[in-house]
């Protein structure tokens, strides 16, 4: 690494030795890095861009949300994943702002007990995923065309939660409304699925019909925590119900949410997921993990057309 790199991570992990017992406040580190910090893991060295954004603030200082727990937990990580705690990212798009505050996320327990809501900011924020309040609903949906290939999304440079990532056709949130709140959930997942549709729609202009709502499979859910590596205000704690869905679509993107597409066979699964091992492409966490578990078990099966063999709607798996 450059000798500003070694600065940085010398800087982090000081500040993390020392500050693991603190209680909750806002360590402000005198950045090392500005712009591109020169990394790869996990997505390091996001850019900092001003045309066509909202600039928050000229403080490019990195901020780490400081909390017992939380902290000794970066203490332990590899030095990879602590230097991305740090962030160099000061602008967002409107858009993508506007809906952090527009969409009103479910909240709810590991049990998937609905406890209430909240805005898609509140529950993305670090600090309130350190304080485990930000627990909400999500989804992530694999739709396979009939001749048995995935269709994969990279998600826009524009998002705030981990862009740039290839992932699986369209992950997002039930909102809470009368529509997609599942209270209790049930296994037919009905409100989920009815924000399927909408996103896939929203995201990959995919039209209402294209993939009927009866051919949606709720497959499992999983519990998970990642931070954005790029940008350390940011993270995802979810239960996500995992869906497949078998269509042939025409796809008109909605380049704000996504940047480019591509179909790939089960053959072509080992080699993405070794290349985003070597750091020439990032994969989003959720995939990843469902990628490595389930997907190759489930793939069979929907090529095999059986499917509901391999459902495990009962279980809520916690990663």
């Amino acid at each position: 690494p450059s000798p500003p790199l070694r600065a940085s991570v010398l800087l982090v992990s000081s500040a993390m030795i020392t500050l693991r017992a603190a209680a909750f406040s806002t360590c402000r580190i005198p950045g090392v890095l500005t712009g591109s910090a020169g990394v790869t893991a996990l997505g390091c060295g996001q850019q900092l861009r001003s045309k066509g954004k909202m600039m928050l603030g000229k403080d490019r200082s990195f901020g780490f949300p400081v909390q017992g727990g939380l902290l000794q937990r970066y203490a332990k990580a590899p030095m990879s994943l602590r230097m991305c705690a740090s962030s160099t990212r000061t602008d967002y798009d409107t858009e993508q702002l506007r809906l952090l505050d527009a969409d009103e996320c479910i909240i709810v327990n590991e049990k998937d007990e609905v406890l209430g809501h909240g805005s898609k900011k509140f529950c993305h924020l670090m600090e309130n995923i350190a304080a485990d309040k930000a627990l909400h609903r999500a989804f992530s949906v694999f739709l396979f065309s009939k001749d048995g290939k995935l269709l994969l999304q990279k998600r826009s440079d524009d998002k705030i939660l981990f862009p740039k990532r290839w992932t699986n056709t369209c992950c997002s949130h039930p909102l809470y409304n009368d529509d997609e709140l599942d209270n209790p959930a049930t296994d037919e997942a009905a409100g989920v699925k009815r924000a399927v549709v909408r996103k896939l729609e929203h995201e990959l202009g995919i039209k209402v019909g294209s993939v009927p709502i009866e051919g949606i499979e709720y497959m499992t859910r999983i519990v998970y925590k990642a931070a954005v590596g790029e940008d350390d205000k940011w993270g995802e704690h979810e239960v996500d119900y995992i869906l497949l869905a078998v269509a042939d679509v025409t796809c008109d993107l909605n380049p704000n949410e996504v940047s480019e597409i591509k179909y790939i066979s089960k053959e072509e699964l080992p080699a993405l997921l070794a290349q985003e091992e070597k750091g020439e492409l990032l994969l989003s966490p959720w995939f990843k993990l469902v990628a490595q578990k389930w997907l190759p078990v489930w793939w069979d099966a929907m090529l095999e057309n059986r499917i509901p063999d391999c459902k495990d709607t009962a279980t809520i798996h916690i990663l």
